[in-house]
């Protein structure tokens, strides 16, 4: 499937687009590392910046209309289908300075990847609840 021209010049403006800052994650190991229970520290390396378009789901829209827990809202990003493994990967994703969920602890379904028409996704998140 082609990209729409109208589309990907949306998601390229600076008008309407967001920048969402991924961070990926390399493990360290230190001297009391178990295989098996995959003890590993992770340390953030320099975020990768991708432009999105980006609009709040209130936490009613989200707990009716997708799977998972409700914390306090969330976030839709709509871009290109070539950053699904970036979101897929990504140990920490933020966007205007609130952190949210990662695909990869997406157990009860916290983020979510759907492909849409035209070359694009558009991925569910939800905002990490930090306690001090």
């Amino acid at each position: 499937m082609k990209e729409n021209d109208d589309i990907v010049r949306i998601l390229e403006s600076d008008d309407f687009c967001t920048k969402i800052f991924i961070y990926m994650a390399t493990p360290s190991y230190a001297e009391d590392y178990d295989k098996y229970e995959q003890n590993t520290t992770k340390t953030n390396l320099n975020p990768i910046t991708i432009k999105g378009y980006v609009r709040d789901i209130s936490p009613e829209k989200l707990y009716w209309k997708q799977y998972g827990k409700v914390e306090g809202g969330g976030k839709e990003v709509i871009c290109k289908a070539k950053y699904a493994d970036l979101f897929r990967n990504a140990n920490k994703i933020v966007i205007d300075g609130d952190e949210y969920s990662c695909y990869k602890e997406g157990v009860g379904g916290n983020a979510g990847i759907l492909k849409r028409p035209f070359q694009t996704i558009r991925v569910t998140l939800v905002k990490v609840d930090r306690q001090s």
